[in-house]
């Protein structure tokens, strides 16, 4: 497989690496600055020139790891060209200094969990706001940490019903709206003024929403997003990877029918399509039944091909037409390298034969050719 020309973002001027990196997973506090950072440069020197991150991720610690690691990546005396690599961050989420924790500024999910976290390290309050003066501010405060005068793109972060109940997604939307808040306008005046290429908007299924999916809602809400900001692409976590496959359903058809593009993150769901073993979890929690007999009978039909369930797993989302990217998790500098060698794995056709004659991928869903 292609891993190194750059694929067109929908209808935008961006233009990215097929395998990037997701920089979420290096912002855990157990991770030191020194493992984050040689990461980064691991993946720079296997080619990744994508790399997605969030002021959300580590509160800020995603994103200022990420500019010290480009600042002076693959060890080099000079700063690498910055038009030679892509920088996706995100917007929705404000930073505000908290030196001490105010238990009243608490407020949480449907699932019961802190929805607007409180960084113990750096004393940062998380707080949603997708307003046009919120945007504006995000992105200037995203540009700080990172320490680079721009980002190629914004993506609308977490509007959805895992981290927001009914009533708040109205009062976000109503933020982004033209007509209320104008977090669209803000987004398509950044475009339109070449500060940036490309909007997103991320799309995650995953156990705290995977509710909204059963019905619908997380689909319906996504086409409202479409509706509101012109998007250049979706960021699908967890919704198209070897085991689900729902953003086939409707979210691929929004993006064929307006020339949207796709990035895939989590393509391993959470790890668990490289090691589908009691020591994984499946997209943060504990996979069902069903995922772990799907996903033995996937690890058969690869290990008779002496094929890695992991290089399948990587590869089948590329092939879709309107996927651009894939961006993976690393935690240590032999991930990259091992992210680099699963996409470069020849895959007999017959492993992809054999997922659809065995039910485990619809007839009609795009394979690796």
């Amino acid at each position: 497989m292609d891993i190194l020309t750059p694929r067109k973002v929908g209808k935008s001027p961006m233009y990215v690496t097929p395998l990037g990196l997701g920089c979420g997973i290096l912002s855990r506090a157990h991770i030191s600055n020194t493992q984050a950072i040689s990461t980064i440069n691991a993946a720079w020197y296997t080619g990744v020139r994508l790399y997605d991150t969030s002021a959300w991720y580590g509160v800020g610690r995603s994103e200022r790891r990420l500019g010290l690691a480009l600042a002076y990546a693959e060890n080099s005396d000079q700063t690498p060209e910055r038009n030679s690599f892509c920088i996706n961050t995100k917007v929705g989420r404000t930073l505000t200094p908290e030196p001490s924790h105010q238990k009243a500024n608490d407020t949480f999910s449907p699932g019961g969990q802190i929805r607007n976290l409180r960084d113990p390290m750096s004393g940062f309050r998380v707080t949603f706001d997708y307003s046009y003066e919120a945007i504006l501010n995000q992105h200037w405060d995203s540009l700080q940490r990172l320490g680079h005068s721009k980002v190629d793109s914004l993506t609308i972060h977490d509007i959805d019903y895992g981290y927001h109940n009914s009533e708040q997604v109205e009062a976000h939307m109503n933020q982004l709206s033209k007509k209320g808040g104008q977090g669209a306008k803000a987004l398509e005046e950044l475009r339109n003024s070449g500060v940036i290429k490309a909007i997103g908007c991320g799309c995650n299924l995953e156990s705290r929403n995977a509710y909204s999916w059963l019905d619908n809602r997380h689909e319906d809400l996504c086409q409202r997003i479409a509706d509101t900001v012109d998007l250049d692409f979706f960021v699908i976590a967890g919704g198209y990877t070897l085991l689900e496959t729902r953003a086939f359903r409707r979210i691929f058809a929004i993006c064929e029918e307006r020339n949207i593009g796709a990035i895939v993150a989590a393509p391993y769901a959470s790890g668990w399509l490289v090691t589908p073993d009691e020591s994984a979890t499946y997209m943060y929690d504990k996979p069902s039944e069903e995922i772990i007999l799907k996903s033995r009978a996937m690890q058969t039909i690869c290990k008779d091909a002496n094929i890695p369930l992991a290089a399948a797993a990587i590869q089948f989302p590329l092939a879709h037409p309107q996927v651009a990217a894939v961006i993976p998790g690393a935690k240590s500098p032999e991930e990259p390298k091992e992210n680099h060698r699963f996409l470069n794995t020849p895959i007999p056709s017959e492993v992809w034969e054999k997922m659809k004659f065995q039910g485990l991928l619809d007839e009609s869903i795009p394979t690796p050719q």
